[in-house]
């Protein structure tokens, strides 16, 4: 059965917290040879864009840090593969939301609970929704939805600094994988 593979990153954040992509995800992101490279947003500068389109083509989206990029790039994208309906966005959604889940992260941490309670409402079709802004890796299951982020490559998770990135991979029957993988 023929699939379609999908390479997820988000928050490289270059260079305001990381100098460079590491070889060392190009290299792997190489080695799965991915139709589509998926960037969810904390893109920072062109340049990471760019360099991704020399592996794979590239949808991306704006998050909270891309000053660069408006009016360039969307802050929602949706697409389908097989069949299957694809949202991609960032996950601050606007400033006010940003702030309030800055300062309910402040008192009470991190829940994904408040990202799922809001993500599909940008994207009610979608039946995976990949996201980034936390740095915390995602990948389950609820509603019937595929809730997917991939943590930040660069700056890795805010608590663990574990350094991820993901593959979802999309078959013809509408069967949808997803996988994070470590970094380093």
């Amino acid at each position: 059965m023929n699939s379609f593979k999908i390479g997820v990153i988000s928050d490289t954040h270059v260079p305001d917290r990381s100098p460079e992509i590491s070889e060392v995800f190009l290299s792997s992101l190489c080695a799965e040879k991915v139709h589509l490279i998926l960037h969810a947003g904390d893109i920072s500068v062109p340049q990471v864009l760019s360099l991704l389109e020399t592996i794979a083509p590239v949808k991306a989206v704006r998050g909270n840090r891309d000053f660069l990029f408006v009016g360039k790039i969307p802050l929602v994208q949706q697409f389908e593969v097989f069949d299957v309906k694809f949202a991609l966005m960032h996950g601050h959604m606007n400033l006010l939301v940003y702030w309030l889940d800055k300062l309910q992260h402040v008192f009470s941490g991190y829940d994904r609970q408040r990202y799922i309670s809001r993500l599909p409402k940008a994207a009610p079709e979608a039946k995976v929704i990949v996201f980034g802004h936390t740095h915390h890796a995602e990948n389950f299951w609820q509603n019937d939805i595929l809730y997917f982020n991939p943590g930040s490559i660069t700056y890795g998770d805010t608590q663990t600094r574990q350094r991820t990135w993901g593959l979802i991979e999309v078959y013809e029957n509408g069967q949808v994988d997803g996988k994070i993988i470590s970094c380093g």
